[in-house]
This record gives C-alpha cells, sequence and structure tokens, in this order.
C-alpha cells in the first residue's frame, strides 16, 4: 500500500485540498488520510481540532479513498509524528502532500533529516510553477545537504485558500469552494461568524 499523508491546519477545508488528494491519487497513491494538527506553527485563532475534523469528515463522506485521522500530539515533529504514523500503517509505503509553501520553511523543521530519509513528498504546486520549485528544491539541496524525494504535482484546480474563505465568511458572504455538507456545518455550528 503506498498511503498519502495529507497534514494542515483545514480552516475550513476547501475544493483546493480535495483537488490536491485526487491528483495525490492519480500518482498512484491507495488512500489519502487528511490530517489536521491540533496546534499548527505560525497560526493562531484557529477553530478548534474536532471542529476541523468533522469539518474534513463532511468534505471526504463520499470518496471512498479518503479517509481522516486525528493524533493526540500538540504539534507535529518529524521525530515524534513520523514513528506513530509508520506504525499505524505498518508496511505501507507513506507519501507525505504539502503545498508548496513547504519550500519557504522545511529546511529549517526539527530533525528533518529524519523525515526526508524516510519519506517521498508530493508538493501541490500553486504558488510557483514547475520549473521556479525544481530549481528552489535544487538550491534547498545544495544549501542544506538534504536529498528530498519529491514530485511536484498540478492539482489541476483554481486552489482557493482557507484564508480567503475565512474572509468571505466573514464578511457575511457564501463561500466559494466549500462542499455543501461543509457549508451547512459551519452554519449549525456559527463558525467564523461576520463581522460586526
Amino acid at each position: 500500500m503506498k498511503i498519502g499523508i495529507f497534514a494542515g491546519t483545514f480552516d475550513p477545508i476547501h475544493d483546493g485540498h480535495i483537488a490536491f488528494a485526487r491528483a495525490a491519487l492519480a500518482q498512484g497513491l491507495d488512500k489519502v488520510y487528511f490530517l489536521p494538527e491540533p496546534r499548527p506553527r505560525r497560526k493562531q485563532g484557529v477553530r478548534a481540532l474536532e471542529h476541523r475534523v468533522a469539518m474534513i469528515e463532511h468534505a471526504i463522506a463520499q470518496e471512498s479513498q479518503f479517509g481522516a485521522i486525528k493524533l493526540e500530539q500538540a504539534r507535529f515533529t518529524p521525530h515524534e509524528t513520523m514513528p506513530v504514523l509508520q506504525e499505524r500503517f505498518r508496511g505501507a509505503q507513506l507519501v507525505l502532500l504539502f503545498g508548496d509553501d513547504v519550500i519557504t520553511h522545511i529546511a529549517g523543521w526539527p530533525q528533518v533529516h529524519e523525515l526526508i530519509e524516510s519519506v517521498e513528498l508530493l508538493v501541490a504546486v500553486r504558488h510557483h510553477n514547475q520549473a521556479s520549485l525544481t530549481e528552489r528544491f535544487l538550491t534547498l539541496k545544495q544549501v542544506s545537504g538534504l536529498d528530498f524525494r519529491y514530485q511536484l504535482v498540478d492539482p489541476g484546480h483554481a486552489m482557493t485558500s482557507s484564508s480567503r474563505v475565512r474572509a468571505q465568511l466573514r464578511g457575511g458572504a457564501h463561500p466559494t469552494g466549500v462542499d455543501q455538507a461543509v457549508w451547512r456545518y459551519i452554519k449549525q455550528s456559527r463558525l467564523y461568524r461576520p463581522l460586526k
């Protein structure tokens, strides 16, 4: 089995996340699991983990090759999180899914060499083009000495962003790029209330 692990904030999950997960399946993955981080780095004021898990479950309810997992760790680190995932998916090849913004900070992750040695990265082309990303990974390899194993994937979708969706919701607008079941959950739970 080749298992994709898509870690992120998912505040909220949107069509761009789903498009990337589908593109990952097209690259030969057997299943993709969404893994919301309880306390994401560099982000403040995120919705409670149970709400983000519930939104993911609503968004993937009709997708048999998608799943959602929750870990007890407050923050994910390669040396603590990867053994837990490897035990959970024993015998499977793990592939980590990231947006291309990861290239700006991955070298600074704690014990990142352990991560790079154990998994392949699947990187969504969002903010950069493939040529510039390839060049940046090459530069990162030369500077850091890390031998990244990665594939670049164009999800083929005009990827929105969670921040844009939140801005629409806070402005009182109907959000674009959000599954209807997720939208209903947001309304019922009174998340992202409009600005007054």
